[in-house]
């Protein structure tokens, strides 16, 4: 297929599908394509899974968190995990937060 046409079908898929309007784009509207998942194309975490440290075989000593304390409970959330999935909604003692990265 022609890529300006190829390039025309995403960008037009693109613009469905998010609501972003490009209208008064200083690029030419045919080279704006898309960088990514569309809309709502990232799944939140609704109900994570929580093991002890001693049972997360899949994360590195290096590996960095965001860590949540609320009263006498604490949480780390992975942003190897946040990377693929942007926000958990978690219950912390009580309080519900959402983690977004």
């Amino acid at each position: 297929m022609n890529k300006l046409f190829v390039s025309s079908i995403i960008l037009l898929s693109f613009i469905i599908l998010t609501g972003f309007n490009i209208d008064n784009a200083i690029v030419p509207q045919p080279e704006i394509l898309s960088g990514g998942p569309p809309k709502d194309g990232i799944p939140a975490i609704l109900k994570p899974k929580i093991v002890a440290p001693d049972e997360a075989a899949y994360l590195e000593d290096s590996d960095a968190v965001i860590g949540v304390k609320i009263g006498r409970e604490a949480r780390a959330y992975p942003l190897k995990v946040l990377n693929w999935h942007e926000v958990v909604n978690d219950t912390i003692d009580g309080v519900p937060i959402a983690v977004t990265f």
